[in-house]
């Protein structure tokens, strides 16, 4: 605020005092609360069995919130962020385009996670050209980047922005997924009648 910045020579001493101290207040409470939040997603996210894609959601979280603590604390100190924001800006717009398929998988990943149109354990089959399918499946694990089911002949990891662009069919039985057809049911056999002893058997018995 004016006449109250650290770095205005006008401003009282105690003003400089004041502002520096809740500066620091609040680059405090902001990291703590930054941390506190990114350890409960975690924990709710490990709790549901999706540690990867909880452990992915900590590290964003937390470069976001303290980006924005580090920005608000320098805006509070009247540092000049002109300079920052626009360099920040073209950096974020360089980096998106570097890592577009990268990015895509992991807000594919967050929509499947909020979504859920199955779970793991789910046999599905993933109907999809660009990923050369069929690929038929029990769901291992879901990640942030990739889909992992487990097939006949091994493990396949399928990327995110793949299988929600794809067509998904669920509730499979669970052997189709291992290469065996389902068991068809046999028809009911009915035991022979007993008819006695062979006819060879009765001749031999009336020549004796």
């Amino acid at each position: 605020m004016p006449g109250t910045a650290l770095l205005e020579e006008h401003a009282g001493i105690w003003s400089k005092a004041l502002t520096f101290g809740g500066t620091l207040l609040f680059v405090a409470g902001g990291l703590t609360a930054t941390r506190v939040l990114a350890a409960h997603v975690e924990r709710r996210f490990t709790h549901r069995r999706f540690g990867a894609a909880g452990s992915t959601l900590r590290i964003m979280i937390t470069a976001v919130g303290y980006s924005v603590v580090a920005l608000t604390g320098l805006s509070l100190i009247a540092v000049p962020l002109q300079q920052l924001v626009l360099g920040g800006a073209l950096t974020g717009v360089v980096i998106g385009i570097a890592a577009q398929q990268t990015l895509g998988n992991v807000f594919a990943g967050l929509v499947i996670l909020v979504v859920r149109p199955f779970r793991i354990g789910d046999t599905i089959e993933v109907r999809s050209g660009a990923l050369n399918g069929p690929f038929t499946g029990r769901v291992i694990h879901l990640g942030m980047t990739y889909v992992t089911l487990t097939v006949d002949n091994g493990t396949l990891l399928l990327p995110n922005a793949g299988v929600l662009a794809a067509g998904v069919t669920v509730g499979l039985p669970p052997t189709t997924a291992e290469g065996d057809a389902p068991l068809a049911a046999q028809p009911a056999t009915t035991p022979e009648p007993d008819n006695g002893p062979p006819q060879t058997e009765m001749a031999d018995a009336s020549r004796q």
